[in-house]
């Protein structure tokens, strides 16, 4: 015996007695009778939501994560150069795959001798997937449409998971930056179905955030505190590449203002903060345009442009301006002096560790000074 829940011409769908829900051919049908056509279904009164049980995984002593940019199958030769010198480093995070498709489909250039080489090094990896690298360019597919549909949502969360452990990765790391206000809930339906999967395997689970202001609450930082590990805030690009906007990285004020406002959604022992290991200079000639440093390039920037930055004690990092023709240049660097005000900072919050964008970007000094943070 079926329900009949729609009735087409020819076709109608139908539900059995054990809730499985298809179409079949209005002339298989026997037994109907008068009015079926209008036919709706009762609504359930006996729906119960799922409990989920938010247990979580942590590291013993603080989160030194190193983000490894990776954008094709060679970037992983350069594992041993990215963590030489890392030191205090205890997690390395490669920014392998990219979700490419409606379907929950991603691209990967993961590598199980990275894998081993790195737990050889002492480092747990957790892979990145997002939601933006495989995607660039081709403005026609919508990958989060994925996160519509429980069974891509759960495919998908199935496909992370089954890759994590085929890899023996230790992690899982949500990278997710694009997602809009139609499709949040959506997006923290997956994040709470993804966690299931990653507890029962024994995976840690991390997600990426930017800072959460208000009008990014539909990403549901305070669901990611219960389901997550750690939620890592990206406290960088205050001012952003391309926005013709001048202005700091990551200022002090930006940074505690990010690690205020996640307190207030997630648990400190939770919260990681993500460091910025580059720096922009803005020049204006009518029009604004960036160029990106990285710390361990910078004294040699500044030497070749005879700079010497003063001191801003509103954004704790030193500043410089100067002209190049008609070009006017500005730079807020970060440096070893505005690192250690924001690990002092994070110390004060005494929260779950420091994360880096990127490795590669650092100085010995620098990862001196996240090691020191650590207590390492």
């Amino acid at each position: 015996e079926v329900e009949i829940l729609t009735r087409g011409e020819e076709w109608s769908r139908v539900k059995t007695s054990d809730s499985l829900i298809g179409y079949v051919e209005n002339k298989r049908l026997a037994g109907l009778s008068e009015g079926t056509e209008n036919y709706e279904e009762a609504p359930r009164q006996d729906f119960e939501a799922p409990e989920y049980e938010y247990t979580s995984l942590s590291m013993d002593g603080k989160v030194v994560l190193g983000f490894h940019a990776i954008g094709a199958q060679a970037g992983n030769a350069t594992l041993k150069e990215m963590i030489l010198g890392a030191e205090g480093m205890n997690v390395i995070a490669p920014t392998w795959f990219g979700l490419k498709d409606e379907e929950g489909g991603f691209t990967s250039y993961a590598s199980s001798d990275y894998v081993a080489e790195a737990h050889n090094a002492g480092l747990q990896v957790w892979g990145v997937w997002d939601d933006f690298n495989a995607v660039q360019g081709n403005a026609d597919v919508d990958v989060h449409a994925a996160f519509l549909s429980t069974d891509t949502r759960q495919k998908l969360a199935r496909s992370i998971v089954r890759t994590a452990l085929e890899l023996d990765l230790d992690g899982v790391n949500i990278d997710f930056e694009n997602i809009s206000s139609e499709i949040g809930a959506h997006y923290v339906q997956f994040l709470r179905e993804l966690s299931i999967l990653c507890r029962k395997y024994g995976l840690f689970f991390s997600i990426d955030d930017y800072v959460p202001y208000d009008y990014r609450a539909h990403y549901g930082i305070e669901v990611q505190g219960l389901v997550a590990d750690y939620v890592i805030i990206m406290g960088y690009d205050e001012h952003w590449h391309a926005s013709g906007d001048p202005g700091s990285v990551a200022s002090i004020g930006y940074v505690r203002d990010g690690i205020s406002r996640a307190l207030e959604k997630v648990p400190a022992g939770k919260i990681v903060n993500a460091l910025p290991l580059y720096t922009r200079v803005w020049k204006n000639d009518g029009t604004v345009t960036d160029e990106t440093l990285s710390i361990r390039n910078t004294e040699e920037y500044l030497k070749n442009h005879n700079i010497t930055p003063q001191w801003d004690e509103e954004t704790c990092q030193n500043y410089a301006s100067w002209t190049e023709g008609d070009t006017f240049c500005q730079v807020w660097l970060e440096d070893a002096e505005s690192i250690a005000v924001k690990l002092n900072v994070m110390s004060v919050q005494n929260i779950g560790g420091a994360a880096v964008w990127r490795l590669g970007f650092g100085t010995p000094q620098i990862w001196e000074q996240i090691r020191t943070y650590a207590g390492q």
